[in-house]
């Protein structure tokens, strides 16, 4: 019967919802009716402890916490990432995948459809935790077996959603995010690409750090996660005459790939005035994207026209 369900996934339809950050990957990876309009066009309100001052460590953990590159498989693939199933911190009660979950906000982390390794033959969704204030907690995961975040975190990204085994400052970073998020009550606010901007521009200074340190590595990591986040934006905009829209945010993202390929080829000063240029462009970006914003999947009503126009497959 489990064998059948992962057969029958792709093929099902839910009037519940998960949320995905990609309306692509999302659209080709998970069951038709799987994009939540609420979840993409409303979350919980960020609350960290100290707000917006923090050091890299948090910095990089938020930016790798949005990015479907921390995870595998079909996760990755449908433009998961950490933040679909926990926004801003939140358990997202909206998730929701037929065949995966019994109800909205629990989900089957130990089936193949995530990791063939970490498939248990047993229909088992779990209750999507809440990491609000889990710097106090003292034991993790469902059972409670794991004394630390760093293990629970791993687990997550390797264990449950095929990604690779994560290095050192990955999950320093990712701990040290999560260990700031504060425990408060859920408070709704619109996505809007007003923010998706401004978390652009936190996400390009922290990318300062690897390019002052001189770490190409890194940096390239990097630019590839800010990348993915600017296609999120891309995929907003999707009338044939936002043309002028798109071709800006895709300018962004080659002058990304021109600062990573500056520094692996070690031209460090280059790579710095480069960032800072595009930086000084998205904190002043050029009005087509102001014009053509009302018309964008941002707005709820066009975003739910537009999912209903999607065939089902």
């Amino acid at each position: 019967m489990r064998g059948r369900v992962l057969a029958l996934l792709l093929a099902a339809l839910s009037p519940a919802a998960a949320q995905a950050q990609s309306l692509a990957g999302a659209l080709e990876w998970l069951p038709p009716g799987s994009l939540s309009v609420e979840s993409l066009t409303r979350h919980p309100e960020e609350r960290l402890d100290g707000e917006e001052k923090q050091n890299f460590y948090v910095e990089f953990g938020r930016l790798a916490f949005r990015s479907p590159d921390v995870l595998g498989g079909t996760a990755r693939k449908a433009g998961l990432s950490c933040q679909a199933c926990h926004a801003n911190g939140f358990a997202t009660t909206a998730f929701f995948i037929p065949g995966l979950s019994d109800r909205p906000g629990r989900i089957d982390v130990s089936h193949a459809f995530w990791n063939l390794r970490g498939e248990d033959g047993v229909d088992n969704p779990l209750e999507i935790p809440s990491l609000r204030g889990v710097k106090t907690k003292a034991r993790f995961g469902h059972d409670l077996r794991m004394a630390s975040l760093r293990e629970f975190t791993r687990r997550v990204i390797v264990t449950e959603f095929s990604g690779a085994e994560p290095d050192t400052l990955l999950l320093d970073a990712l701990v040290a995010y999560q260990e700031k998020l504060q425990p408060a009550a859920a408070v709704p606010v619109p996505v809007t690409l007003q923010q998706d901007l401004a978390d652009l521009l936190r996400y390009l200074d922290a990318l300062r750090v690897p390019l002052a340190e001189e770490e190409p590595a890194l940096a390239g990591r990097m630019t590839v996660m800010i990348r993915g986040q600017i296609g999120f934006i891309h995929e907003r905009f999707v009338e044939q005459d936002m043309r002028g829209s798109r071709a800006v945010l895709e300018d962004w993202s080659r002058r990304l790939a021109a600062i990573a390929a500056q520094a692996e080829a070690g031209q460090w000063p280059q790579a710095r005035d480069a960032l800072k240029a595009l930086r000084q462009v998205i904190a002043a970006p050029p009005p087509a994207l102001a014009t053509d914003l009302p018309r964008t999947l941002y707005d709820a009503e066009r975003l739910r026209i537009w999912l209903v126009s999607k065939p089902v497959r």
